[in-house]
């Protein structure tokens, strides 16, 4: 599945193209293109969206779209299950209906109204679209930023409400109409989370052939920290597995090496002493039927890249795992050294230890094992003012800082690492030197970055700041940058560069508050 960011520019890769994915064993793909919004409503009332306004030509414009989507999609043989957002529909039919479709307030599947426009979009979209195989019902978020007509949220949020939309929908995809339902449990930490909430809402619906329950493969979102996802194999219904080669844009969104693949399967270093780590304990539980990788997206915005080497080998060694658990992890990796990439001999032992090496150095050169961090602090493209108080009122300061020195020391070796190895392909080959010096460059900077919101915690907590530790370490980040600027402006493949003067979706302001804040602290030192 590719997700693009809300809002933006659709992404550019193979992984969109139904033949190629066809070619590499997948047996579906996820189309994340609002099709509810290709949706005039005419056969269940016709003109509640008018004629000959700019919102009916562009759900018919949209409409088409999604045709030309689905007939390629034909042609490759490539079953399609298009991601729909429940419920969001023309301006027009709210304006009309939304009082009836709300209860306290909310559009919610309780009211008859809703039920009956559900069944009328569901109803069209199979009319008009009848080569769709089925559908994969998301209810948790609910975005509209490249649907200008369209408004909507999520009408279920009890157990109650989702038993009624989940049988509704069951009955007019999977019954009526013997198409699969996917219908995906990500909210925030009820359905996706909790046994109780989950067997609640899936024990008052029916099992069916073609009703399947889509879970992230973490109890949260896609995060390391976090456990193995509790929900999974409970109940009686079946259950496809999310898997992100992103992790929620928290590391770089492939952007620098960040191998996830044997962490996925097997589990991550911080979970070894939890009883279920990774897929590759699933292996017995009945109710998992398959995978669903997501390669491109899970996040808003970037970094920005042309290369698809770190995705393609996430993605690779997923993908062939879930088409056969019996595959060693290491056996997969070697595999895909030799055959995709063309790396021989001692060069594969190099790229083993490289992405071995990025496990940890890309995780806790931005987190910690001392104290919980806000993961959301380093997502996409933004680097922020993150809080460190916690570190200085636990003592904890010369560890943590410790932890990144040993990150970015890693780091260093990658990078070695990366100007070491040879590869047949020099696109490759460039974009593996370029972006390991670029994850480098990064982890120095955030490095720093912590290393400064540690002395203004301590400042602020009334401590002594160390005011020549402070001064170089303004004038060393500001070298950093620079040399991450040189890197961007000599190599035509190097991604963007993170924003220390923006901040979207991470939780605290950007970066450049904090550096102006020092700056006030060393010039009133002086």
């Amino acid at each position: 599945m590719v997700h693009h960011n809300p809002g933006e520019p659709l992404f550019e890769t193979q992984y969109t193209e139904p033949a190629f994915l066809k070619s590499k064993g997948y047996t579906g793909q996820v189309l994340v293109r609002q099709i509810q919004c290709g949706v005039t409503y005419d056969r269940w009332e016709n003109n509640v969206v008018p004629e000959r306004t700019e919102e009916k030509l562009w759900i018919e414009r949209h409409a088409a779209t999604q045709r030309i989507l689905m007939n390629n999609a034909v042609k490759a043989e490539m079953p399609i299950y298009p991601f729909i957002d429940v419920l969001v529909v023309p301006q027009s039919l709210l304006a009309k209906y939304g009082d009836q479709m709300k209860k306290d307030g909310r559009l919610s599947i309780l009211r008859e109204k809703t039920q009956e426009v559900l069944k009328a979009q569901i109803e069209e979209i199979f009319w008009r679209f009848p080569s769709f195989d089925g559908l994969t019902v998301r209810h948790g978020e609910t975005y509209v930023h490249d649907t200008p007509f369209h408004k909507g949220t999520s009408p279920a949020i009890t157990p109650e409400e989702h038993a009624v939309m989940i049988n509704i929908l069951r009955e007019e995809v999977c019954v009526k109409r013997n198409k699969k339902l996917f219908y995906r449990t990500w909210d925030f930490g009820y359905f996706h989370t909790d046994p109780e909430y989950y067997l609640n809402a899936t024990g008052a619906v029916e099992p069916h052939d073609n009703l399947f329950f889509c879970i992230k493969n973490i109890n949260a979102d896609f995060q390391r920290g976090y456990p193995f996802n509790v929900t999974i194999g409970i109940g009686e219904h079946q259950q496809i597995i999310e898997l992100s080669t992103n992790y929620a844009g928290l590391h770089g969104r492939s952007s620098h090496p960040y191998y996830i693949g044997r962490g996925v399967i097997e589990g991550w270093s911080e979970l070894q002493d939890d009883d279920r780590k990774g897929i590759a304990d699933l292996y017995h539980e009945t109710q998992v039927r398959g995978v669903n990788i997501w390669t491109w997206g899970d996040g808003w915005k970037g970094p920005y890249f042309d290369s698809e080497l770190w995705i393609n080998l996430n993605e690779y060694i997923l993908r062939n795992y879930a088409l056969n658990p019996e595959n060693d992890e290491l056996l997969l990796f070697n595999q895909y050294a030799k055959s995709e990439l063309g790396i021989k001999g001692g060069d594969i032992a190099r790229f083993r230890e490289l992405c071995l090496l990025s496990e940890d150095a890309a995780y806790y050169g931005q987190s910690s094992r001392y104290f919980k961090v806000n993961s959301w602090w380093c997502r996409d493209q933004f680097l922020t003012g993150i809080n460190l108080k916690e570190v200085v009122k636990k003592d904890i300061k010369e560890k943590v800082l410790a932890e990144k020195a040993e990150a970015v020391a890693a780091w260093h070796r990658i990078e070695e690492l990366a100007y070491e190895i040879q590869m047949p392909d020099k696109d490759n080959e460039s974009f593996l030197r370029v972006s390991s010096t670029y994850g480098r460059i990064k982890y120095e900077i955030i490095s720093m970055i912590w290393q400064m919101q540690v002395l203004l915690a301590e400042q602020e907590l009334g401590k002594i700041v160390d005011m020549e530790v402070a001064a170089k370490l303004y004038n060393d980040f500001d070298e950093k940058w620079q040399e991450w600027e040189e890197l961007k402006k000599k190599n035509a493949n190097c991604p963007t560069l993170y924003e220390i003067n923006n901040s979207i979706y991470c939780g605290y302001p950007p970066f450049t508050h904090s550096l102006q804040k020092l700056e006030s602290i060393i010039k009133s030192n002086n």
